[in-house]
């Protein structure tokens, strides 16, 4: 090898090594999960509520996992429940908010089978593990929902949705997929049938689990790792709302109704349609909770993510007619978005 050719095949390495910003994420992925080994595998539970319905009779379970700065129960996260309770799920509600006031508790009880407040180490999915294994009878379920509150609704019923994700096609259901990376679910909301929960690596892996603390290791072995992980060991997965078909339907929409030709619309969103439609013909992965969220809904999508409308990511025009495209498409009343709305977001009207 000349030494010209090894100079451009060392250069990756030793970019990273300069990387300052990498290599601190790195170390401290590497520290947080040094930490975590030595500790063990614990609980991070500091106490529990019963609420008031039977968990020990439970066969359909969902964990639903919160975090607000004072510990508050928002009006959109009870009517969560209430959706999860009608789909005939026993909900446990854990909460990784640093504090947990008594009157908030009490606003949730009547909503759930549980209460847990724990010490938000491991994120959502630390949160998901513990809420677990507060389960009495880990064998007797049927299915097991892990979802969190990142997500506004639900905007129609969820049992037909979660007949549709039955354990005929698959062992493990998302409600959307990504292509980011590499394909997985997106982890908001994971249906897990007892062929998964049965199986002895899921169960490994509740027992076993390690509370990083790191969320670039939480994305890459979790967010983004566990789908594939899970198919390695034999489970089938799949998506309620199949990215493909999604983008299909836009780039057909977009083309078919001439969309980018369309001067009634304002030229910023028309640069916006533009440049997802080059991202679609070029495969470039999107997400769809944000470029389709509107799409999404009209087909019958149950949520919304809270990004979408707290920081916008991809600059979607027109954003503040989100209440008419709930309302019109929806029972759900969009007052309970906008009062969560009022109490967390700051110089942003939406």
């Amino acid at each position: 090898m000349s030494w010209r050719r090894y100079f451009r095949w060392m250069k990756w390495p030793w970019r990273w090594v300069f990387d300052q910003r990498e290599r601190k994420d790195y170390i401290a992925q590497a520290t947080s999960w040094l930490i975590a080994t030595a500790v063990g595998p614990r609980s991070m539970v500091r106490q529990t509520w019963a609420g008031t319905e039977d968990l020990s009779a439970a066969s359909d379970v969902a964990v639903l996992v919160t975090w607000d700065t004072r510990g508050r129960i928002h009006d959109f996260l009870i009517e969560h429940m209430k959706s999860l309770k009608a789909a005939g799920r026993a909900v446990i509600l854990v909460s990784n908010s640093p504090e947990f006031p008594e009157s908030e508790i009490e606003k949730a009880r009547p909503h759930c089978a549980l209460i847990a407040w724990r010490r938000n180490r491991g994120y959502d999915f630390g949160a998901y593990r513990d809420g677990i294994l507060l389960v009495p009878d880990y064998d007797r379920l049927q299915s097991l929902i892990v979802i969190n509150d990142s997500i506004y609704g639900a905007f129609q019923p969820l049992a037909p949705l979660i007949d549709r994700a039955g354990p005929g096609r698959a062992d493990v259901w998302g409600m959307t997929d990504s292509w980011d990376t590499r394909w997985h679910l997106q982890s908001y909301f994971l249906l897990f049938h007892k062929a998964a929960l049965q199986h002895d690596w899921v169960k490994s892996l509740w027992r076993n689990w390690k509370q990083v603390q790191s969320k670039s290791w939480i994305i890459n072995r979790l967010e983004i790792g566990l789908t594939g992980r899970l198919e390695k060991h034999g489970l089938r997965c799949a998506a309620l709302y199949p990215y493909r078909e999604q983008v299909a339907a836009f780039a057909n929409t977009v083309r078919d109704g001439k969309m980018l030709a369309d001067e009634s619309l304002p030229k910023k969103h028309r640069k916006l349609l533009a440049r997802m439609l080059e991202f679609a013909d070029a495969g470039a992965p999107m997400n769809p909770c944000h470029f389709f969220w509107d799409q999404l809904i009209l087909q019958g999508f149950p949520y919304l993510k809270r990004e979408v409308l707290t920081s916008n990511p991809i600059g979607m025009p027109r954003l503040y007619e989100w209440s008419e495209v709930v309302a019109d498409n929806s029972e759900y009343d969009p007052d309970l978005i906008v009062r969560h709305l009022r109490a967390i977001s700051k110089n942003r009207v939406i």
